[in-house]
Formats: structure tokens, sequence, C-alpha cells
């Protein structure tokens, strides 16, 4: 049995079909997003006053970069009291 051989190309072929369907997902997202809208799937909105990362100024970025990664400390801290 070569087992190891079998997991690299099972990740081979994972991670190909993986790009080839966010390929086709991306070219007809407005086809794909309107088909489960109509199964009542709600698909999260992309806030239209959102700010695009590349033209904001440093002191920006830096404060952006200091609120994820208080999130992510919080979301850290819930699961580890989730745990015990």
């Amino acid at each position: 049995m070569d087992t190891k051989g079998n997991l690299t190309t099972g990740i081979f072929i994972g991670v190909g079909l993986s790009v080839a369907a966010y390929y086709f997902y991306m070219k007809n997202k407005d086809k794909v997003d309107e088909f489960l809208k109509s199964q009542g799937i709600q698909l999260p909105v992309v806030a239209s006053g959102a700010k695009d990362y590349a033209s904001m100024s440093l002191e920006e970025l830096v404060g952006t970069k200091e609120h994820i990664e208080d999130l992510i400390a919080e979301m850290e801290h819930k699961m580890k009291e989730q745990v015990k």
C-alpha cells in the first residue's frame, strides 16, 4: 500500500477541484448567488461603505490591524472558556 502517494494524489486532486470550483463560481457569481437566494440561503452583503485597504493611510491600516487582532484575541478567549 502506497498511502503516502495516495495522500499526495488526493491533496492535489482536492486543491485542483477547489481552484476550479472557485474559478467557475467567480465567473458565474451572479447566477449562483441568485440561485442560492431562491433556495432561501441568505448571503452576507459586503458593505458599500467598505474601504479599499490599498487606499488607506498607514495609520488607518495599523488601526484596522489592531482591531482585527483584538477580535481574534476575544474569539480565542471565548473558545478557551468553552473548552473548560
